[in-house]
Parts: C-alpha cells; structure tokens; sequence
C-alpha cells in the first residue's frame, strides 16, 4: 500500500473530487477501455475509445450526481502490484448531499487500472452502487430500476467467441483473435514448452507471442471442430485441428487443441490451452532461426 500517488491517479482524484467528466477522461489514452465490472442490470458495461468514455461520464454527471453529491475529498489509497504498468485504486469520497447537508462517507469503488506513458489503457471499475445512491437519497429509485430490468444486452455466447476464436486461428488474423480477449485475460498451457510461461495475464502478452513467431508458419485450415457447452454458460471446452505448412521450408503439421474458455461480455477471460507438446516440439524443430520455447 502506497501514500504516495502516482501522477495519472493524482489526476483522477482531483477529476472525482470536482466531478469533472471532462478531467476524468482526459486521462485516459484515444485506445482506453473502461469496463464497469459491478454495472446495474441491463446498463451497457465496456467502453472502448476515450469518446465513449467521456459520452458516458459526461452522461453520469449531468444526469444529477454533481447535482445530489458534493465532495470535499476523495480519499484514495493505492496498492502496487508486480506489473510496474498496473495498481490497484480505493476511492473513498467525503462529501455532504447537497439538498439535506447530510454528510456521508463510503468506500466508493476499486479500480484496476493499468497505466502506459502516462495514461490510462485500461480501467476495470468495480464501484458500490448501494452506498452511493443511499448517500444520494435514491435508494428507492434504484430498488425500482433493478426491479425493472430485464436481462443484460445479448452478446456473443461462449460457445460463438470460441468458433470465432478457431476461425481467426486457423485465418492467421492476429488482430482479431486478440481483440476477442479482455485486456486482463489469464491464459494458461499446462503443457508449455521450456521458455514459454504456464501462466500470462494481459492481452498484449498473447500478442507479443503471436509476434514473435510471425511469419514462421501459416495456417489454411481447421477441423475436427467440437464445443462443448458446460453447466456454467459462460464456460466452453473447444476441441480442435489447426493445419498449416511451415513457411521457410513448406512443410506441412497439424496441431491439436483442447481449450477452456470463459467468456464474459463477449470476451474471453480466462483460458486453459491444452496444445500436443510431441507436434509443438517437432514443429519448433522445424522452425529455422526460431529460438527453442517461443
């Protein structure tokens, strides 16, 4: 736990503090995601791209919460973590409702937040709405919202992100397979190579992978396709073929797969790859230049 803030969430608490939708945003990066992990039933979550973000802050405050709230402090405490690129944010707002002068005080929400030369590129934001809206005086008004919603928008189901997800493999289109990722996803290979981690987390690890070995195969083809719906919907095992020929050489392999995926709100966030370590192994034989275990 550190009392030292650093610069990006120093700004962030002033941007609370003032209810600035503008100053929020501006901290975040053209490219940011912004993921409400607690958001209310039926209310749109993710926001990607800093224009969206600030549509929906902006929407947040000028519907009535400068209007009910205001914040004397926000008090903010921060844990680092082991990415230097990652901390972990309590929020803590000390304020007054403005048409009683009853003060209030509550844990507001805890962010994730994963910062890269000096903005935000991620913000996962898991926020208390119950404290909130009884320091505001809605509680009612929320007990008639969440009454009245319905189920949460539709998306892709688990089992269609791991056929899109096999399609863009076997495709070798390495945006959109890592687009289908969270950007906090755990990826792990039980059965990884010598070199490769058993254990990643983060999107852009699982295509610093896909670069490193860019151009040494292609794929053309996938088969012996089966997914496998679990008792948790948001969980699919995906079996699988990849064909291709290695590029240097023309020589052709094929790569079995037994996947887990979780998926929620369209992406994947956690995966367990089970790949053949015999064909894994013969293939990098095959690879010339390609350093063991990438």
């Amino acid at each position: 736990m550190s009392t030292q803030l650093h610069p990006v969430i120093a700004r962030l608490r002033q941007a609370l503090m003032s209810l600035d939708a503008d100053a929020f945003t501006d901290v975040f990066a053209d490219d940011a995601v912004y993921e409400l992990r607690f958001g209310l039933p039926g209310r749109r979550r993710r926001f990607e791209g800093a224009q969206a973000i600030r549509e929906h802050m902006t929407q947040g405050t000028s519907g009535g919460i400068a209007q009910l709230l205001s914040f004397d402090d926000v008090r903010t405490t921060v844990y680092a973590t082991t990415d230097p690129e990652t901390v972990v944010v309590e929020f803590e707002p000390v304020g007054s409702v403005r048409t009683s002068g009853a003060r209030f005080r509550f844990a507001s929400s805890l962010g994730v937040i994963r910062v890269r030369d000096g903005a935000v590129v991620s913000y996962l934001d898991y926020p208390n709405p119950l404290d909130a809206a009884e320091a505001a005086g809605m509680l009612p008004e929320l007990g008639a919202m969440l009454a009245a919603a319905g189920p949460e928008p539709g998306g892709p189901s688990a089992k269609q992100v791991a056929a899109q997800l096999i399609e863009a493999g076997a495709a070798n289109d390495h945006d959109t397979l890592v687009g289908l990722y969270a950007p906090d996803v755990v990826i792990e290979i039980p059965f990884a190579p010598p070199g490769v981690p058993t254990r990643a987390t983060g999107r852009d690890h699982l295509r610093a992978r896909l670069e490193a070995v860019a151009g040494a195969w292609r794929f053309d083809r996938a088969d012996a396709i089966d997914l496998r719906e679990t008792a948790d919907p948001d969980v699919v095992v995906a079996e699988y073929t990849l064909h291709g020929s290695v590029t240097a050489t023309g020589t052709r392999f094929s790569l079995t797969y037994v996947v887990i995926i979780t998926v929620r709100d369209g992406l994947i966030v956690h995966s367990r790859d089970y790949g053949n370590p015999l064909a894994a192994a013969e293939l990098l034989r095959e690879v010339p230049g390609l350093r063991h275990g990438e």
